[in-house]
């Protein structure tokens, strides 16, 4: 049995849900957080109630997932493909300004003062502007 291979996952083909724990949730906002294990997602539902008098919106979080580095990987390539399909029959995503990651200071902060920070802090602004450029008309 040590010796057996586990499936590959381009080979499994049946997919189950466990009615007892399956749940299917809906989420307008997503907030990730990272190690060097894993990476998790946790999302909500955004909740402007308080607006109208004079309160600040907030985010109600129901779910947090967590997945291996090599799953969010492939999701990525998923995401790309759906996002692709999605667009080429029903035109480009727009992105609302108010909604676009924010703008980075020209200089990193100190936490990044070092070779590697700087290096870091430096893909962080080429991977916003490419991000901008791309859901630009």
């Amino acid at each position: 049995m040590a010796n057996e291979k586990a499936p590959q996952p381009n080979t499994i083909k049946d997919f189950r849900r466990d009615p007892a724990d399956f749940v299917s949730r809906y989420a307008n906002n997503v907030q990730v957080e990272s190690s060097s294990f894993d990476v998790k997602m946790t999302f909500g539902i955004l909740d402007q109630s308080a607006l109208p008098k004079g309160g600040t919106p907030a985010v109600d979080q129901h779910t947090a997932i967590s997945m291996s580095w090599v799953e969010a990987k492939l999701l990525i390539y998923f995401l790309q493909l759906h996002i692709a399909g999605h667009e080429k029959e029903n035109g480009k995503i727009r992105i609302p300004d108010n909604a676009l990651p924010p703008e980075l200071p020209e200089n990193p902060p100190p936490q990044f003062d070092n070779p590697q920070g700087r290096a870091g802090f430096e893909m962080i602004r080429k991977m916003r502007a490419d991000f901008i450029t791309s859901v630009k008309d």
